[in-house]
């Protein structure tokens, strides 16, 4: 979660959430809330106790948590776009990180990246640069992903290929 609470790589609705990161993670982890559906199953006096300052952020958190859940109709996507089995697969972990649907998908995967762990054990100027490579080199009407937007992906990435732990 600390990974994912930062400035370069959420949503500003989510900002007012990261002055609580630290207490939050310190607390939840003391209480054994290591994943993201422990934490979406702690009530609201919980969170409360656990360094949220009120109703507002708690319900805040928990909008934050649910971001990053994969909606049905994007996973029934993958038939239809995809090729290949391995092609599929990478799909399926792709579609975790926020904002990624076939298009990016299909750009990272040309690029080499077909894990979490791929995207996570990567420098943001890593991934710039080789998608830009493959963007050229096979003459695509892709754009290369912002600076932003892949600090995002590798920080989920981190939070998600680390047995999902938030």
């Amino acid at each position: 979660m600390k990974e994912l609470l930062n400035e370069d790589c959420i949503l500003e609705r989510y900002y007012p959430l990261i002055p609580y990161k630290n207490t939050l993670v310190d607390n939840l982890s003391k209480m054994g809330c290591l994943r993201k559906t422990d934490c979406m199953d702690l009530s609201d006096e919980v969170l409360l106790e656990a360094g949220l300052p009120d109703g507002d952020m708690v319900n805040l958190f928990r909008a934050f948590l649910r971001m990053y859940d994969i909606k049905p109709a994007k996973l029934k996507e993958i038939a239809t776009v995809c090729t290949t089995p391995e092609e599929a697969k990478a799909f399926r972990e792709l579609y975790h990180l926020p904002g990624v649907k076939s298009t990016r998908a299909t750009l990272y995967y040309k690029a080499g990246y077909g894990t979490l762990k791929d995207i996570a054990s990567s420098t943001p100027e890593e991934i710039i640069s080789r998608t830009d490579s493959i963007i050229k080199k096979e003459n695509l009407s892709l754009k290369t992903p912002l600076m932003k937007e892949v600090r995002t992906h590798i920080a989920v990435a981190k939070a998600f290929s680390d047995n999902a732990a938030m």
